[in-house]
């Protein structure tokens, strides 16, 4: 079943991409304690709450923001751009937290303007870093790689290593994705180098996490190399080491219960059953931390692989008592994850018709679907946010370059304008010259305003181009929902017929084997959907005097994009010669002969 395997390593990547944003006791007092100078000045109060929101944000959001902003009030009243520049990126951060993209958009691009009034390069450092972050989690990898860059640059010699360990390990995060192992060790060493010059037990922690992540891929890219499964449970066992020698000082506990829970999958994967007590210690320790805090993806995995341990026994009852226990946990929880809950009712219903029950797997699986659908709307809401924060990021991009030229051009008009008074000027003497030069400066300044008119009606035609490309790329994945939402109206259907229990299993599994290969292929489709321009539809429905229907328009886009009968038939999960008699139809609608090519009729309307 491997239920607990693949979200393991999504945990890894959510922990370590954490930084020291989390509040700590100590801190939080001894920043409330600032505050409550009277004579505190006021550069001093406005980072102080900053800091004291980047230190509440998980016990106390709603306090977190009301300091951020008031932070960010007092950075308004001081000349010096820092303090706004620090408040801004923190609300970034924040904002991100509670999963407000566009609105962390909006700080960290109001943030990089008052670093242009700023001096303090730690400062500019850190907000080039939260939009490197950003960008990295709205998949935006080529400017979140230039933005780290540019923090890197600011931060050289400031002595600032924490922030330059997060930078190294955002940089190690974007080319594990790039699948460069290189670079991956590259900035994952120097994340860790530059986290033990910091001394700070959190970051220190985090470096740990990603180092033991790294040898973990590498030794399941070698399973001969042992020494690199020893290094991947050395790293994660020093995240415990030190949060024993430190507690008083370890923020990010989560990162604690994420080492334990690495170590005891580790043991599962790789050792012998006779180790299985081993991987409950470590398991124990997880769980300790995941209910103190109210992790449910931690709570999650530790009951997924204490099942794995009893259906390795062929104790499926033990493994079914398990996996409850585990999701009552998970569902007490306030908001808890549709996403866990889906991933635990799938393994409910995998452990239930392994045993052989197969109504209960059945009422399983039904469970499993209901969640799996919320958890894609879910999905789709994000997606659609991500976008959008991409958009708007883009189109403000083009506005300060258009302010630029804006203002490079009136520096050379007011440049024209100081030459025509010295023209005006010399008239006095030379009257013949200075009409001449006037002259000659008209021309040259019509000149200029041509050119920059051009230039200004390219950059629309560009940014317009920019929209009706996302807005070919909605159309992309409007069509996979739709797909996806047939699959699932499908399983759907087959889950309600009784008479079909006895063909369920081989049904469901060429269903999702499917539903698979469509998501691997939808990459290449939404390439192809991309370059069809939304005129195509509007020249078919002319051609066919608006007798075409959905399903019509959807066979003519697959024609389009080169399909086959067959794959076209895969697609919408019809037999090959429904699609022959829906050419047929089609061609009839669109007044086309027998020895008239549909496909060419619709490359030449495309």
């Amino acid at each position: 079943m491997k239920y607990h395997i693949k979200f393991i390593i999504i945990l890894i990547l959510l922990f370590t991409g954490l930084d020291k944003a989390r509040s700590q006791s100590i801190m939080v007092d001894s920043l409330k304690s600032l505050l409550r100078t009277p004579e505190l000045k006021p550069e001093k109060r406005a980072m102080a709450l900053s800091h004291l929101g980047r230190n509440l944000y998980e016990t106390d959001m709603p306090a977190a923001l009301s300091a951020a902003n008031e932070a960010l009030k007092l950075g308004h009243k001081l000349p010096d751009g820092q303090y706004s520049a620090f408040a801004l990126a923190t609300l970034t951060y924040l904002n991100v937290q509670r999963d407000s993209l566009i609105l962390a958009q909006k700080n960290i691009d109001n943030a990089l303007i008052y670093t242009e009034k700023s001096t303090n390069k730690v400062v500019n450092g850190y907000v080039w870093l939260r939009k490197g972050w950003l960008e990295y989690t709205v998949n935006n990898t080529s400017k979140a790689s230039a933005s780290l860059f540019k923090s890197l640059q600011l931060l050289e010699g400031q002595k600032a290593y924490a922030y330059e360990s997060l930078v190294y390990h955002y940089l190690a995060s974007i080319y594990a994705d790039l699948k460069d192992p290189e670079k991956l060790k590259k900035y994952t060493r120097l994340s860790l180098q530059r986290a033990n010059q910091s001394r700070d037990p959190d970051i220190i922690c985090n470096a740990y996490l990603a180092m033991g992540s790294s040898f973990l891929q590498s030794f399941r890219k070698d399973p001969s190399q042992k020494k690199l499964l020893d290094s991947a449970i050395y790293y994660n066992q020093q995240v415990l080491q030190l949060s024993q020698a430190q507690p008083k000082r370890i923020v990010n506990h989560i990162n604690i219960a994420a080492a334990a829970l690495n170590i005891a999958n580790m043991y599962w994967e790789f050792f012998p059953k006779e180790y299985k007590d081993s991987a409950e210690k470590y398991i124990n320790q997880a769980l300790t931390i995941a209910r103190k805090f109210r992790h449910e993806e931690v709570i999650a995995n530790c009951y997924g692989i204490l099942s794995e341990y009893a259906i390795a026994d062929g104790n499926y009852a033990e493994a079914e008592r398990l996996f409850l226990a585990g999701f009552a946990e998970v569902e007490s929880s306030a908001g808890g994850s549709t996403a866990v809950k889906a991933s635990m009712m799938k393994g409910l219903a995998t452990v239930a018709e392994k045993s052989g029950n197969k109504i209960k797997a059945l009422e399983y699986y039904k469970k499993y679907m209901q969640y799996e659908q919320e958890s894609y709307n879910a999905a789709k809401l994000s997606i659609t946010q991500k976008l959008e924060v991409q958009y708007e990021a883009e189109k403000k991009e083009k506005e300060l370059e258009t302010l630029q030229e804006r203002a490079t051009f009136n520096r050379k008009l007011n440049f024209i304008s100081i030459g025509l008074i010295i023209a005006g000027l010399l008239a006095l003497v030379f009257l013949f010259r200075s009409y001449h030069f006037r002259l000659k400066s008209s021309i040259q300044q019509q000149k200029l305003r041509t050119e920059e008119a051009a230039r200004l009606k390219a950059e629309q035609e560009l940014l317009e181009e920019r929209q009706e490309k996302l807005q070919k790329e909605l159309l992309a994945g409007n069509l996979q929902v739709e797909q996806k939402n047939e699959l699932l109206q499908t399983m759907r259907d087959k889950l309600a017929n009784p008479s079909e229990n006895g063909m369920f299993k081989n049904q469901m599994e060429r269903i999702l084997k499917e539903d698979q290969r469509m998501d691997e292929d939808f990459e290449h489709a939404k390439a192809s959907l991309t370059n069809i321009h939304p005129e195509f539809f509007n020249r078919l429905q002319q051609q066919a005097n608006n007798k075409l229907t959905r399903l019509d328009l959807k066979h003519c886009t697959y024609i389009l994009m080169g399909f086959s009968n067959k794959e076209i038939a895969t697609r919408l999960g019809v037999d090959p010669k429904s699609i022959i008699m829906a050419r047929y139809r089609i061609k009839q609608k669109l007044n086309l002969e027998k020895e008239d090519s549909l496909d060419l009729l619709i490359q030449q309307l495309s």
